[in-house]
């Protein structure tokens, strides 16, 4: 009588998928994400005009030359030890600048982690780009 092998269920890897999204967002592409900046490093990329207005431009201006930078940027290997491209270092205007992804359930919580990040309506992610003096 031969023994069946015991049928054990094997977790999918999703990391690529994460991997894609956590790239969209970085990107500014994924509708179910959003992006922050710290209050110290937006005071930095709006400058020092007093006009309202001008400060708006160059909040606006430096947010999206950040962005820029940071999705042409290689991740450094060190900085992604999941695969999952979730954290990043930049040099800007002679600051070091931090980001991370987070990911939320898509429930209206906010309740840490979502149980699908890989699944873009399961999961909701938050892109926080900071000083690296703010972590």
């Amino acid at each position: 009588m031969t023994q069946l092998a015991q049928s054990v269920p094997i977790a999918a890897d999703h990391t690529a998928e994460i991997a894609r999204l956590n790239d969209a967002a970085r990107a500014g592409s994924l509708p179910t994400s959003r992006t922050v900046f710290t209050r110290a490093l937006a005071d930095i990329l709006a400058g020092d005009a007093e006009d309202v207005g001008t400060r708006q431009a160059s909040l606006m201006l430096g947010q999206a030359a950040l962005r820029r930078l940071i999705n042409e940027t290689p991740i450094e290997p060190g900085n992604d030890p999941h695969g999952e491209r979730d954290f990043g270092v930049v040099e800007f205007e002679g600051h070091k600048i931090f980001w991370k992804i987070d990911v939320y359930a898509n429930d209206g919580t906010f309740s840490w982690g979502s149980e699908m990040p890989w699944d873009a309506q399961q999961s909701f992610r938050v892109v926080t780009i900071m000083l690296a003096s703010d972590w």
